[in-house]
């Protein structure tokens, strides 16, 4: 019992001692000697005109006294005449010209006035060039320069310039304008006195050749992507950006910052039905980097699976065509995804539904053209056992036909919703029509050739010529692009027997005011794409 006692005398006394060690830091953390000191905001980096702030630090003070020589104080995002005030903290205060200022606080505690004070600078900022247009300059354009600067008060007339746009022309103008021409890198420099002191500066621009857009296409010889600057000025030469996109890459889609491509693998003629499958759709960004594949055939295919041509919609849906089973899709940002089944014209069988809306005993088996997205409509054409232009809702839901084309074995096409037009190329005398290019209204009707395309490669046999598979158009620029490979560079089987002299890019001014022209040559192209924004 006297050691249980004894136990309880001790618990309370270190409690008591816990209590009284508790009420010592208090008193001292509450009646501690005090602290003064200010900081300031971006001390390092202030550029005149300047709001400073500044932080008081200070602690257990009883009144604050600051002082701002040639600073101004502000309040209520006003400047005041003011340079002294009893406040705890000031707003801000406004210094107008660069230099050295000094800041002071005086503080009492006690009766005992303590004083802090601390010098500071505020610079005068580095003069700089600035001009409209801002970027992407153009030759011939007009740039009209611009000095950014501190600018003394009263001695604006003292000012003076003196500009030289690295192009051999000089200037003493406040805003001076200038053309550049041929495009290239430039320094532009100017020495400025201010009415205080002489500065300098200088900045490099980069003059670009007007650039209408750029097309990508492939090139059979080194199985590799090109890429070309449109330029309506400087003509820049196509450039190979290293990609490896296999012998028969029919179709290429740029879709915001990435290019799409389908790659129909090495058969694309007509060969017995368990003939395997290999090819494959894949995407890379726009030099060519970051590449992924977003589907492929496999081993559970043959080749009549593999994606001939296909097209990008405004979602990134990627649509594309086998032989002639029909249209499949899957996003672009899928990797590595299942073989989907194709969806869209792939029943129409004798007495089918949609055999019967297109007014024909039966569409199984009609070779696959080309597929793309106009306002939101798939528009698919056929060829060689087919015919004909259709469209079809994205879920796959029949639409109608382009009744002027329906006898026309379209083996591709592109739409121009800008000028209301449609390109086709024929490749197999139909309906009418020799093998070739053709234009004609949105509607079907108005039919004119554009080209013969004279000695094209006879690959896929005369039944089912591979012939262009793919077209664009820059309605901005005035010209439809397309490939053309010569029968002498690429024979009937596919195989290669020229060195390209006689293949490359084409273009035909859609004002028909000119005869088509190679643009490039050297290569033998399958598909080509455009990315239209100008970069």
């Amino acid at each position: 019992m006297k050691k249980l006692l004894l136990f309880r005398i001790f618990i309370l006394m270190a409690a008591a001692a816990i209590v009284f060690t508790a009420c010592d830091k208090d008193e001292e953390k509450e009646w501690g000697d005090p602290t003064i000191g200010f900081t300031i905001t971006n001390a390092d980096n202030l550029d005149a005109p300047a709001d400073v702030q500044f932080i008081n630090n200070s602690k257990h003070g009883e009144s604050y006294h600051w002082t701002f020589p040639g600073g101004r104080i502000v309040r209520s995002g006003q400047i005041t005449n003011d340079t002294v005030t009893t406040a705890i903290q000031p707003e801000r205060v406004h210094y107008a010209l660069p230099g050295v200022y000094e800041a002071t606080l005086r503080v009492t505690t006690a009766g005992e006035e303590k004083l802090y004070l601390r010098e500071f600078t505020v610079k005068k900022p580095n003069v700089r060039i600035e001009m409209d247009p801002s970027g992407g300059i153009v030759y011939d354009d007009t740039v009209t320069f611009r000095a950014v600067f501190f600018e003394y008060p009263g001695l604006e007339d003292e000012v003076t310039y003196s500009w030289d746009f690295g192009n051999g022309e000089t200037s003493d103008e406040p805003m001076p304008f200038t053309t550049y021409n041929p495009p290239g890198e430039y320094t532009v420099s100017l020495t400025l006195f201010d009415g205080v002191e002489t500065l300098t500066t200088s900045r490099i621009i980069n003059v670009q050749a007007e650039i209408a857009k750029t097309i990508y296409f492939t090139n059979a010889i080194n199985q590799s992507l090109y890429k070309k600057m449109l330029y309506t000025g400087t003509d820049l030469p196509h450039e190979d950006i290293g990609v490896d996109v296999g012998l028969h890459a029919l179709s290429v889609t740029v879709h915001e910052e990435r290019i799409v491509i389908t790659v129909a693998g090495e058969n694309i003629r007509f060969a017995p039905a368990d003939t395997p499958a290999d090819g494959y759709i894949f995407t890379t960004n726009l030099n060519g980097g970051n590449r992924w594949t977003i589907t492929a055939t496999g081993h559970d295919h043959d080749y009549r699976d593999d994606p001939f041509v296909g097209t990008v919609g405004p979602d990134g849906t990627v649509y594309w065509l086998d032989r002639f089973q029909g249209a499949r899709s899957l996003n672009y940002q899928e990797q590595d995804a299942d073989y989907p089944e194709p969806y869209i014209f792939h029943q129409a069988a004798e007495g089918s539904d949609l055999a019967n809306a297109i007014g024909v005993s039966s569409a199984f088996g009609w070779t696959d053209g080309a597929i793309r997205i106009v306002h939101g409509e798939v528009w698919y054409s056929k060829h060689g056992t087919g015919r004909g232009l259709y469209r079809f809702t994205t879920a796959g839901d029949y639409l109608g036909k382009i009744e002027p084309l329906f006898h026309y074995k379209i083996r591709t096409f592109e739409v121009d919703t800008h000028n209301d037009k449609i390109y086709f190329a024929v490749n197999q005398a139909s309906g009418g029509l020799d093998m070739g290019l053709y234009v004609c209204d949105i509607d079907g009707n108005n039919i004119q050739l554009i080209d013969p395309l004279t000695d094209f490669s006879g690959q896929g046999g005369d039944a089912e010529r591979t012939y262009v598979t793919e077209m664009v158009v820059d309605a901005d620029g005035g010209f439809l692009y397309y490939p053309f490979r010569h029968q002498e560079d690429i024979n009937e089987f596919g195989v290669i027997t020229g060195d390209g002299s006689q293949s490359g890019i084409k273009r035909w001014m859609l004002d028909g005011s000119e005869d088509p022209e190679f643009y490039v040559t050297g290569i033998i192209p399958y598909g080509i794409g455009i990315d239209h924004v100008k970069r």
